[in-house]
């Protein structure tokens, strides 16, 4: 009995708890949050560097001041050139040469620079067709107006500038006399 007692008592004492209280447990701190973590999508690729725009094209201007040779009644006018990069040359003038009969007149390039007395040092003509530029004079008309011209340039080795020009009357399809001359000067670009 002296067995059965120990053990009771020993089941009594494990059923209370051994009579030993445990310690209670130190509060835990709770564990940190995380911060939230932010989806990282991919930097999109930088967009390509658009292609710097063309220059625009170059343009030139020349004019030459057509004055009459002796015995002409007419009023001298410039005529004036204009030509843009890749386009043929514009001709026209400013102004008109007064007194001017009717009919058909060429515009013609001369090799030399400067047209002397009566363009009698303006030079040969410039053999190429472009060289010859045609227009029809009528009355009431105020202005030259030759429109474009392929094969004359105002710019490289085959401008027209620095030469002279001269107005010729029509002898059967052809430049005749001179009537008028100038150089032809850069008037800027």
């Amino acid at each position: 009995m002296k067995h059965t007692t120990i053990l009771l008592s020993i089941l009594a004492i494990a059923a209370c708890g051994g009579g030993k209280k445990a310690a209670p447990e130190e509060p835990k701190e709770p564990a940190p949050e995380a911060a939230p973590v932010a989806e990282t999508k991919p930097e999109p690729a930088p967009e390509p560097e658009a292609p710097p725009p063309p220059p625009p094209p170059k343009a030139w201007k020349a004019s030459a001041e057509l004055t009459p040779v002796k015995g002409q009644k007419i009023k001298g006018a410039t005529v004036t050139f204009a030509q843009t990069e890749g386009k043929p040359v514009t001709v026209g003038s400013s102004g008109w040469f007064d007194g001017i009969k009717s009919g058909k007149y060429h515009l013609v390039v001369h090799e030399a620079a400067a047209c002397g007395p009566n363009a009698t040092k303006a030079g040969k003509p410039v053999t190429t067709p472009a060289g010859d530029m045609q227009f029809t004079a009528a009355k009431g008309m105020d202005a030259v107006d030759v429109g474009d011209v392929e094969g004359v340039s105002l710019d490289g080795d085959g401008s027209i500038v620095g030469h002279t020009l001269v107005l010729h009357d029509d002898k059967k399809g052809k430049p005749g006399k001179a009537i008028a001359c100038g150089a032809i000067a850069s008037a800027g670009e």
